[in-house]
């Protein structure tokens, strides 16, 4: 079935101002055009505008979804697995905060007694990242063996590679030198007995993507997957914007 813009605007909550936008900048182009010149979607397009909606839902900017969707081994199935990860996670900790908003009324009323570290469960800590930071410090090369699985599978979605240790050692002084320019703020984190999934707002002056001197900020979410304490599995995605 083919979607006029009009159509396609309709079914999708979107305007048609913007699908115009996303044909004028390439992002998303009709699949052909009719005689009278009008916009024509079919199947794959509708597709991809669902990939950017998520990606938009995510907080990525248009050109890293142009370049992620545009990228020769992009697959919609393995996007929408990662999509639904991170929508997880966030929905995890709006449940355990949710929980923790109705146990402080119910304290507060005197129907439960809370113990101090109950106020706190679901809110942003830095125990994820500070151990991050120090495998990672000069060194502290050893604690990688530490904390990473020898198997480790790491995967970095901005970059759609994926990695071993002996790869993420062989980053390690890269890896240095940019931890020692960035201001890092944790955002979220979730934690159980075999996952650690945190996000990570880090500003910086510089990107190998764009000329030093120009302030940046990157949203990076992390999601280990543990196996004896260790990682054995590291996703990473990236957002890179321009301040």
């Amino acid at each position: 079935m083919s979607y006029t813009v009009k159509n396609l605007a309709k079914l999708s909550g979107i305007s048609i101002r913007t699908l115009r936008f996303y044909d004028t900048i390439g992002l998303l182009k009709p699949a052909y055009y009719g005689d009278n010149n009008y916009r024509y979607y079919e199947e794959e397009q509708i597709l991809m505008l669902q990939q950017i909606l998520f990606y938009r839902e995510l907080g990525f900017s248009l050109n890293d979804i142009q370049r992620t969707i545009s990228s020769d081994d992009f697959n919609k199935i393995d996007a929408l697995i990662s999509h639904k990860q991170v929508l997880a996670q966030s929905l995890d900790r709006t449940k355990k905060l949710i929980k923790t908003i109705d146990q402080t009324i119910a304290h507060l009323r005197g129907k439960i007694t809370m113990r101090d570290e109950e106020l706190f469960v679901g809110f942003a800590h830095k125990f994820a990242f500070d151990s991050f930071v120090t495998a990672f410090a000069p060194g502290n090369e050893q604690m990688l063996d530490k904390y990473f699985a020898a198997d480790l599978v790491m995967f970095n979605h901005a970059m759609s590679k994926q990695l071993g240790l002996s790869d993420l050692k062989a980053r390690l002084p890269d890896l240095q030198n940019m931890f020692k320019d960035l201001k890092s703020e944790i955002k979220d984190v979730i934690a159980d007995e075999d996952r650690i999934a945190f996000r990570v707002e880090q500003n910086a002056l510089f990107s190998k993507h764009i000329p030093d001197g120009i302030q940046v900020r990157l949203d990076v979410m992390n999601l280990y997957k543990l196996d004896s304490g260790k990682v054995k599995e590291w996703q990473i995605w990236v957002n890179i914007t321009e301040i």
